[in-house]
């Protein structure tokens, strides 16, 4: 009878340790990670591989293998803007050449046609930039919309019920407003601020540069307006939620422990090992979380800034041989290139922010 009982307590010791395993795999199956796939392109799961929810792949590994296939598919974005750098140069160095030879072309004429060729070759980049950058503000939007509730969950189950809460209010409140802002506001302006740019080079006028200016101000001053308040939110967060997740976690061990004779230790330790599941679970979505926003933001950031840099290569060299107008039209479309590139930054940056706040939630 005493080797049943003692054969029977062996089995039950081997088998804790798979029950502790299976823990983790059936709060992952409660939080419903798995459904994280749903808000990625085709495009960003064929980037992110076998990378899963849970798994423990390693982040610094996985981010250079996305930096490794963007650069190794850039070459159509840098043939693009290589070709829109040279067609802009000789547009600049045509009208000054016209000019030079006074072939009784009055300068005006020479300045609007140079002035509308800027325009043309700029606006084509410049709307294929925004179109890439709307397509990856609905795309981050549609996966964070799916990542932020779980990791949210995740981070509550871990015991910081306060800062998850908190958090996800905050990002997902942030988020929906800098897209919101960038798709109404933001963009409209930056046509705006192209049309009088080229009002102004045409009209070879400096009365509308006081429009044009006022705009370029807004934009930049709209998107740190909104990326600061976001971050002061976040510290002040993290701040104030932390300790009285710590707090709080302390004071149900210690009840739990207390209020249950000869057991509530061992309930205790129990559940403690769900909080340690459930943070474990936190930090492996929220590596997804940061992988699946790189794979969504890093190429189109990158195919802008490669159009942002061969503009502002073309405005440098152009502007020695251009006219003064012509000139200034190059380096204000270059700074509209350059808001579009913010814009894109920005939103990339919130949402892996709001993940790495996920992640660094712990608990005393």
């Amino acid at each position: 009878m005493k080797k049943l009982i003692l054969l029977a307590l062996l089995v039950l010791a081997l088998a804790a340790p798979c029950s502790a395993a299976d823990v983790s795999g059936r709060e992952a199956e409660i939080l419903n990670t798995d459904s994280l796939y749903g808000g990625l392109s085709q495009s960003a799961r064929e980037s992110l591989g076998e990378v899963t929810p849970t798994s423990s792949a390693g982040f610094g590994e996985q981010l250079w293998k996305l930096v490794s296939d963007v650069l190794s598919g850039s070459s159509d974005a840098i043939r693009t803007a290589v070709k829109s750098a040279c067609m802009l140069l000789a547009a600049v160095i045509l009208c000054s050449f016209v000019t030079s030879l006074e072939t009784g072309l009055s300068s005006r004429a020479v300045i609007l046609a140079g002035s509308l060729a800027i325009t043309a070759i700029c606006t084509s980049d410049l709307s294929g930039m925004i179109s890439a950058a709307g397509q990856t503000l609905d795309e981050i939007s549609n996966f964070t919309s799916l990542l932020l509730p779980v990791l949210s969950s995740a981070a509550a189950a871990s015991g910081a019920i306060t800062s998850a809460s908190a958090l996800y209010v905050g990002s997902s409140l942030f988020l929906s407003v800098l897209v919101s802002v960038i798709r109404s506001l933001l963009i409209p302006l930056v046509y705006a601020f192209a049309a009088l740019s080229l009002a102004e080079s045409a009209m070879a006028d400096a009365r509308l540069s006081g429009i044009r200016k006022l705009l370029g101000w807004g934009i930049q001053n709209v998107l740190k307006t909104v990326m600061y308040v976001f971050t002061g939110y976040l510290a002040l967060t993290g701040i104030l939620s932390g300790s009285a997740d710590a707090v709080t976690v302390k004071a149900a061990r210690a009840a739990v422990s207390g209020a249950l004779p000869v057991v509530g230790g061992i309930a205790s330790d129990a559940a403690e090992s769900v909080l340690a599941g459930a943070a474990a679970i936190k930090n492996s979505v929220g590596v997804f979380g940061m992988l699946g926003v790189l794979a969504i933001g890093l190429a189109p950031f990158f195919r802008i800034a490669v159009g942002y840099l061969s503009l502002k290569i073309a405005a440098a060299v152009g502007g020695t041989a251009a006219s003064a107008p012509h000139a200034q039209l190059l380096e204000q479309m270059t700074a509209a290139m350059g808001y579009m590139l913010a814009m894109t930054g920005s939103c990339v940056l919130m949402a892996l922010v709001s993940c790495c706040c996920f992640v660094r939630t712990v608990t005393g």
